[in-house]
């Protein structure tokens, strides 16, 4: 490829190599720059939402997500206390979608569908890992990116830039746009465990709510399939990491869970501080940005990846039309409202009334909530309703129709 006729992808994360992927598609030359050596895979996002699944169907890789991921026909609620609440059959949705479920897939097996996708391209592209970009700058006709890496600082020239590159997005901060919103004073710890909570009543995701200390428990497939269970909690945000991750304070925290003589093996720790914000814009000349770099919200209800992926699916497909002549760029501004507007109005706030939910301490809001949830299961129509906003489904729709 000519040295500045390209798209330039910051971030090899899931958003970042679904970008990729799909300008290959388009065969839009692109370079991706990722600062790491490798696909991180940390466990973090797992959840595989519906208009996930139909939009990778799309590209030609659904098999390889249902070969790889688990599916989730129904989720389950629970109060630490009670027990049971509600019992979400996911089937309801399927006069809507033909993927009535969510999948359990890690993100960096994502990742990994996508690089096997832009091996089967034949489309100029430049995949450098181990540059980790430090400036972003626009030029006349084009973007400048500096990368620092092994070899020393390197320039990249191309037409668009388009960060992917997480919640401290270095594309993001060269642009002149707020990242407004909040940070919670707890933190969220993950630990992951081979035992297998299925036959204790739960679901492949289960939300266990509670005033103090609640839980979200999940199983994605892990390195081999056989599966492993995340266990997600709140930490309090004075302690130091080494006491959260010292193994009596781990064994004490899901022996307070689910009490199991034998104590639990835990073969990933991972703890991280959770954020709602959203930038003020999403595309300020040439430079755009997706993913957490637009936006990043709290993980449950599991939406910030596959919004993310929209995110790219949307951005690709005009960024496509522009390359092309077909439109002018003013058609990116389209991608900015429609991805900016969802992500306030949607992303935002169901990621925010999940926690709130989750963790209400009113015990006649408690109820009051838990007796909405039982009245929705048993109303089939109030059932879809509830199951489209949070499978992600009504948010998809409202971003396709705004102009």
């Amino acid at each position: 490829m000519a040295d500045r006729d390209r798209v330039i992808v910051v971030g090899g994360g899931p958003v970042g190599y679904t970008t990729a992927a799909l300008l290959a598609q388009a065969n839009i030359p692109f370079t991706l720059l990722e600062a790491g050596h490798r696909v991180a895979d940390e466990p973090r996002a797992g959840t595989i939402h519906p208009p996930t699944l139909e939009l990778v169907a799309s590209i030609g890789a659904i098999d390889a997500f249902l070969d790889r991921g688990f599916r989730v026909e129904n989720y389950r609620y629970f109060d630490r206390t009670q027990g049971l609440i509600a019992n979400f059959d996911l089937s309801v949705l399927g006069d809507l979608t033909p993927y009535p479920f969510r999948l359990m897939l890690e993100q960096h097996k994502v990742c990994f569908i996508m690089q096997e996708l832009l091996a089967q391209q034949s489309s100029p592209m430049d995949i450098r890992l181990d540059h980790e970009v430090t400036r972003v700058e626009q030029t006349d006709d084009g973007v400048r990116v500096v990368a620092a890496t092994p070899q020393g600082e390197q320039v990249i020239d191309g037409r668009w830039v388009i960060g992917c590159d997480g919640g401290r997005s270095r594309v993001r901060k060269s642009m002149t746009v707020d990242f407004d919103g909040f940070t919670y004073p707890e933190r969220f710890l993950i630990l992951s465990t081979p035992y297998d909570f299925g036959p204790h009543g739960y679901a492949f995701t289960n939300y266990i709510a509670d005033p103090e200390e609640w839980f979200a428990l999940f199983k994605v497939p892990g390195p081999d399939g056989s599966g492993l269970w995340r266990v997600v909690s709140p930490v309090d945000p004075e302690l130091p990491e080494d006491k959260v991750f010292a193994d009596d304070a781990v064994q004490a925290r899901i022996q307070r869970f689910r009490p199991l003589a034998a104590g639990y093996e835990i073969v990933h720790r991972n703890i991280y501080n959770v954020h709602q914000r959203v930038a003020s814009s999403f595309r300020q000349g040439r430079v755009l940005i997706a993913g957490d770099a637009a936006h990043i919200n709290n993980p449950l209800g599991g939406m910030g990846m596959n919004f993310g992926i929209h995110d790219a699916f949307n951005l690709v497909e005009k960024l496509a039309m522009v390359w092309r002549g077909d439109a002018d760029d003013d058609l990116l501004d389209v991608y900015d409202r429609q991805r900016r507007t969802v992500a306030q109005e949607y992303l935002q706030r169901q990621t925010i009334e999940n926690k709130n939910n989750i963790e209400q301490k009113d015990p006649k809001e408690r109820e009051k909530f838990y007796d909405s949830l039982r009245a929705t299961v048993a109303d089939p129509e109030a059932l879809v309703t509830y199951l489209r906003r949070v499978t992600m489904m009504e948010g998809f729709a409202r971003a396709a129709a705004i102009t």
